[in-house]
C-alpha cells in the first residue's frame, strides 16, 4: 500500500554554500492590532532567525528595524491590517536589506490602492502584497528562514 506524500513539508534541500540558499535572517514587525497578533503567533514559534516586533502607533524605520543598521539582517517584513498602513512613517533612510509590506485586507474586499497612506508602504517596499490570506506571512517566514 502507497502512502500519501506530506504536504506539510517544503520540498527540496538548501543548495550548500550557495548564497541566495542560505537561511535568512528576517525582521518581522506587526503594525498595528491585525498586524501584531499575526506577528507575535510567528513569534511563538520561536524561530532563531526572526526577530518579531510589534507596535500599535505610528512607526518609522527605527521602531520597525531598528536604531543600528544590521548587516545580518536580509529581509524586513512588514504586516499590518487594512487601515493600519497609515501607521506606517518611513524615513528617507531605510534599511539596507529587502523590504516586504504585507498589506491584509478584509474578506470579499477589493483592492484598496487609493489612499496616500498606500502609495507610502507601496513605495517604501521593495515588494508589497495586499491579501485577505492571514497564514500568507507565517508561510513566507517558514519559506525564507527554514
Amino acid at each position: 500500500m502507497e502512502t500519501a506524500p506530506d504536504l506539510t513539508t517544503i520540498p527540496g534541500r538548501r543548495i550548500g554554500g550557495y548564497r541566495n540558499s542560505a537561511r535568512r535572517f528576517i525582521k518581522l514587525y506587526g503594525l498595528g492590532e491585525t498586524g501584531a497578533s499575526v506577528a507575535q503567533a510567528v513569534g511563538r514559534r520561536g524561530l532563531p532567525n526572526v526577530e518579531v516586533r510589534t507596535g500599535t502607533g505610528a512607526a518609522g524605520w527605527r521602531e520597525i528595524a531598528g536604531g543600528a543598521p544590521d548587516r545580518d539582517t536580509n529581509m524586513v517584513v512588514i504586516v499590518c491590517g487594512e487601515g493600519d498602513e497609515e501607521l506606517f512613517r518611513p524615513e528617507r533612510e531605510r534599511p539596507g536589506s529587502l523590504v516586504t509590506f504585507v498589506l491584509l485586507q478584509r474578506e470579499g474586499n477589493l483592492l484598496v490602492v487609493r489612499q496616500q497612506s498606500v502609495s507610502n508602504a507601496r513605495g517604501s517596499a521593495d515588494l508589497f502584497v495586499t491579501t485577505s490570506d492571514r497564514d500568507y506571512v507565517a508561510d513566507l517566514i517558514d519559506n525564507l528562514a527554514s
